[in-house]
C-alpha cells in the first residue's frame, strides 16, 4: 500500500513537473536561472520517480513471481482437488450403491416386518380365541364336575340299591334252592306215595275180588 501511495504521489509530481516544462508561457516569464532550477528540479523529480517506479517494478515483479508461485500452488491444489473430486465422485457412486443396497434391505425388512406383524396379529387373534375356548372349557368343566357330583351321588344310590337287590337276589336264590329241595322232597314223597297207591290199589282189587268171591259163595250156600 505504501509503494502504491508513493507511486501516485510521484506520478502527480511528474505531471506537475511536465506541465512546467511544456508550458512555454510560464517558462518565458521565468529567468534562465529559475528555468534551470526548475528543470533541475524536474530532472531530480524524474530521477526520483524513475527510482520509485523501478523500485515499484521490482516489487511488482516480485509480486508477480509470488503470484506465479501461488498460481503453481493453486494448480497443484486444483490437481489435488480434482483428484479428490474424482475420488469423491467414485466414493459417492460407491456410497450411492450402498444406499441403494440399504434401501433394498430396508424395503425387505419392512416387508418382513409387515408379514410378521400380520402373523403376530393372527397369533394374537388365535390366542384370544384360545383364551375364550379355555374359558368355555373351564365353564364346561365346572358344569361337568357338578354333573359328575350328581352322577356319583346317583351312582352311590344305585350301588346301594344294587346291593339291596343283590341281597334280595341272594334271598330269592336261597328260597329257590329251598323250594327246589322241598320240591325234590315232595317229588320223592310223591313217588313213594304213588308206589304205595299202586300197591294198595292192587291190594284193594285183590281184596275186592276176595270179597266178591266170598260173597258169591255165601249166597250159593243160602
Amino acid at each position: 500500500m505504501k509503494n502504491v501511495t508513493n507511486t501516485k504521489k510521484m506520478l502527480a509530481s511528474f505531471l506537475i513537473g511536465g506541465s512546467l516544462v511544456v508550458a512555454p508561457a510560464a517558462f518565458a516569464q521565468t529567468t534562465a536561472k529559475d528555468g534551470l532550477t526548475k528543470i533541475k528540479s524536474n530532472l531530480d523529480n524524474s530521477k526520483t520517480n524513475l527510482g520509485e517506479y523501478q523500485k515499484n517494478l521490482k516489487t511488482v515483479d516480485k509480486n508477480i513471481g509470488e503470484i506465479n508461485k501461488a498460481k503453481s500452488q493453486v494448480d497443484e491444489q486444483r490437481k489435488t482437488v480434482q483428484g479428490s473430486f474424482e475420488e469423491n465422485k467414485k466414493s459417492l457412486v460407491k456410497v450411492d450403491g450402498q444406499e441403494k443396497e440399504i434401501q433394498a434391505l430396508i424395503a425387505e425388512e419392512k416387508n418382513k416386518k409387515a408379514q410378521e406383524e400380520k402373523k403376530l396379529q393372527e397369533l394374537q387373534a388365535m390366542m384370544t380365541k384360545l383364551q375364550e375356548n379355555i374359558q368355555k372349557r373351564e365353564a364346561n368343566l365346572a358344569e361337568y364336575e357338578m354333573q359328575m357330583g350328581s352322577v356319583q351321588e346317583e351312582k352311590k344310590i344305585w350301588a346301594s340299591r344294587g346291593e339291596q337287590i343283590k341281597q334280595q337276589g341272594q334271598m330269592v336264590d336261597q328260597r329257590a334252592r329251598s323250594l327246589a329241595t322241598s320240591e325234590n322232597d315232595w317229588k320223592n314223597k310223591k313217588k313213594g306215595y304213588e308206589g304205595e297207591v299202586g300197591r294198595w290199589s292192587k291190594e284193594v282189587d285183590r281184596q275186592q275180588k276176595l270179597h266178591d268171591n266170598y260173597t258169591s259163595l255165601t249166597e250159593v250156600r243160602d
